[in-house]
């Protein structure tokens, strides 16, 4: 071996442990960090009612609730479950019906025949919102959760104003997002969707998302300043649940999202809310919707990522409160006008 091949073998080599420390030393400082006030928030609650609903497709959405009042209905984004929302059903169950389920192919719920995608996704809202006979309800989509409630928008529209006072844009797009976006946050699926669908079951998601420094370094990339490690691990805990071929299939939907020319048909009561520090669906995104829609209002919440719910759960509450509030005010104007 010549000395100029060996010289850069080992600058590949220098460069590789220096990745590794670099991710240690990142891993550990990220899993070492603690929020007392924001820690207790994350604990699943243990009051609520488990439901079992079954779509119109054949497959079956596990659904918790907890409280009475107004219903607040949450969707979570892809590869997370219904207890991201577990800081909102412990600030807000004690004035709200709090409701969240696990999207189709997550968690304990089951994709029917049309698989995982924003158009089954969207009518498994208004599924949901009549077969629970909901009235007035506030509707809050986060991330993925938040495209399927703009597919709901345009394929439900009726059945949707019929059941909701207002809709909530968290951390979304009206758009495709970035195949960055993509590989990033589906992790261990992007393999497959960069054209290895038939080995769906062969990715080692599990290597990827183990507990530890790599894992913390990846998911670190869905907050803002300074995450606590709590919500870092629920994050990780609900990825590595997750099939693989639902990330595939999530991931495939989100690429071909676009409402640009639909959404604004949509003439309610909305509020999008975006983190400053969302790398994953950024400002510019929130800000696109809420030039769409034609009631919207827009807050862009300083220092926070693309997990606002376990960020900034009270101010996120603070939101949400007082827009159901504005909506539910509004909607006798709205049926008036209908009439």
């Amino acid at each position: 071996m010549d000395r100029r091949r060996a010289a850069i073998i080992g600058g590949v080599g220098l460069g590789a442990l220096a990745a590794v420390a670099a991710v240690h030393v990142a891993g550990t400082r990220i899993r070492r960090r603690h929020h007392i006030d924001l820690d207790e928030l994350m604990v699943p609650p243990e009051n609520v009612t488990h439901h079992r609903i079954a779509t119109s497709d054949g497959g079956t959405l596990h659904l918790v609730e907890a409280g009475s009042g107004q219903p607040l209905v949450l969707l979570h984004g892809v590869t997370l479950q219904w207890w991201v929302w577990s800081p909102l059903f412990h600030l807000l169950s004690d004035r709200f019906r709090v409701i969240a389920w696990d999207m189709r192919g997550h968690g304990g719920s089951e994709a029917g025949t049309d698989g995982v995608t924003l158009e089954a996704a969207g009518r498994d809202l208004v599924e949901v919102l009549e077969h629970l006979d909901l009235s007035d309800a506030i509707v809050v989509g986060h991330s993925m959760g938040g495209m399927a409630i703009g597919r709901s928008v345009v394929d439900h529209a009726d059945r949707l104003d019929a059941r909701s006072a207002g809709l909530v844009f968290l951390a979304t797009a009206a758009t495709s997002v970035s195949p960055r976006f993509v590989a990033g946050y589906l992790g261990a699926g992007a393999g497959v969707l960069a054209g290895k669908a038939d080995r769906a079951n062969a990715v080692p998601v599990d290597r990827l998302w183990r507990p530890g420094d790599l894992s913390a370094s990846l998911i670190r990339i869905a907050f803002g300043k300074e995450p606590s490690a709590d919500a870092i691990e629920a994050v990780r805990q609900m990825i590595i649940d997750v099939p693989t071929i639902t990330s595939v299939e999530a991931g495939a939907a989100i690429l071909n999202h676009d409402l640009t020319d639909d959404l604004g048909a949509y003439e309610g009561p909305a509020m999008v809310i975006v983190g400053s520090d969302d790398h994953l669906t950024p400002p510019r995104l929130a800000e696109r919707i809420a030039r769409l829609l034609p009631q919207a209002e827009l807050h862009v919440l300083e220092g926070v990522g693309h997990q606002v719910m376990q960020e900034q759960p009270r101010r996120l509450g603070e939101l949400l409160e007082r827009f159901a509030f504005s909506a539910r005010a509004a909607r006798p104007r709205r049926a008036a006008g209908r009439a």
